[in-house]
């Protein structure tokens, strides 16, 4: 059976796109591999929060509900895009893994664990952090303790009275910094290669989120200006606690490197006050020791990779030439030249939050789709 639009992924970004279409009365069927919409947010920790704003933060035609706060908790943004499904009356077919997708004569044909779909449109949504990303240290082999990536760490209570090396300073890494030492562990190092921006999520109780969609407008030396003048006003040097400020502003090294700011939760407040230590680059590691770039030896109970994602669309799409060399897409938010109807959404973080523009890519999809032959 061809169906008009296929979409691959039940996050946010394909249920946008999903609602998007069908306002354009094309009715898409979303292909997703876990059990329910939302699958790669049920599986973060429980204690995650989102660090954009609420109403900055939904999916057109339903709010998050004001119950949900300020600061939206995983557990009440996963149900808030069950509601959303519901609502837009979406055609979700879960348990569906999507394999491989192929041209045929009059558009694709996508391989599945539940046979072939075909479709002349594929829309890609399958999020740019699928596939955790840890480092094949030398000697990981013979390592004697645990490697878990953060994005497996269900919550950080389990470690607590654990010695713990985190490995990694993005938003990641000072999101979970701060939970881990919230729990209890007994030491924590944090492994630090590049120097993050730290901003707090608000500045006199007024939120900085929506002060970043203005930004938008302003010449990036001057955004980056800004945001150093906000982080050294709110949390002053740091370079004796471990932390010299970082040589690009925020936003040159979003574009150069896809690489965001890190929003503070208390990890600040916990750095300052030394309840972690700030320490070089693991080198390697030997038996039960992490030895370090400068060739310090630590041994954790365990190490914590903050170490980033692969979008993991190689097997996907990898065989069209249409993935850059981080195996991003070329084109976001649009229909790749090189393969008319195959379309992607979600893939270009961004330092407002890729929650706002995901709504914002799903029309202009649905737009150019709708208005096609």
């Amino acid at each position: 059976m061809t169906h008009p639009v296929i979409i691959i992924g039940a996050g946010p970004a394909g249920l946008a796109a999903a609602a998007a279409l069908r306002r354009r009365r094309i009715n898409p069927v979303i292909l997703e591999q876990g059990d329910a919409v939302g699958t790669s947010w049920r599986h973060r920790h429980q204690d995650l929060r989102l660090n954009t704003i609420r109403w900055l933060s939904d999916l057109p035609g339903l709010p998050i509900p004001r119950r949900a706060g300020r600061w939206v908790a995983r557990d009440d943004y996963i149900d808030y895009l069950e509601r959303f499904t519901r609502h837009a009356q979406l055609h979700v077919r879960c348990g569906v893994q999507a394999r491989r997708i192929d041209p045929v004569a009059g558009g694709w044909q996508i391989t599945t664990s539940d046979g072939h779909y075909r479709s002349r449109h594929v829309v890609v949504a399958t999020g740019h952090d699928r596939v955790p990303k840890v480092p094949d240290w030398p000697g990981r082999a013979g390592f004697q303790r645990p490697i878990q990536h953060v994005a497996t760490l269900r919550r950080a209570a389990d470690l607590a009275g654990a010695r713990v090396l985190l490995v990694g300073a993005g938003n990641s890494s000072v999101e979970i910094a701060g939970h881990l030492i919230n729990a209890g562990v007994q030491h924590l190092w944090m492994s630090v290669r590049t120097s993050p921006t730290i901003l707090p999520r608000q500045l006199y109780g007024v939120p900085l989120h929506p002060l970043t969609l203005a930004l938008r407008l302003l010449p990036e030396p001057i955004r980056d200006r800004l945001a150093r003048a906000v982080a050294h006003h709110t949390f002053g040097d740091l370079r004796a606690h471990g932390l010299p400020a970082p040589r690009q502003g925020p936003f040159e090294r979003m574009r150069t490197t896809g690489v965001t700011i890190a929003i503070d939760q208390g990890f600040v407040g916990h750095l300052t006050a030394g309840r972690l230590d700030i320490v070089t680059v693991v080198d390697h590691l030997d038996g039960p020791d992490v030895v370090l770039r400068d060739g310090t030896r630590l041994q954790p109970d365990m190490v914590l990779a903050a170490t980033g994602y692969d979008p993991g669309l190689a097997e996907l799409v990898g065989h069209l030439d249409v993935l850059d060399h981080d195996g991003r897409p070329r084109r976001d938010a649009g229909e790749c030249r090189s393969a008319t109807g195959l379309w992607f959404i979600g893939y270009r973080p961004a330092i407002e939050g890729s929650l706002r523009r995901i709504p914002i890519e799903a029309r202009r999809i649905a737009r150019a789709i709708g208005n096609g032959p």
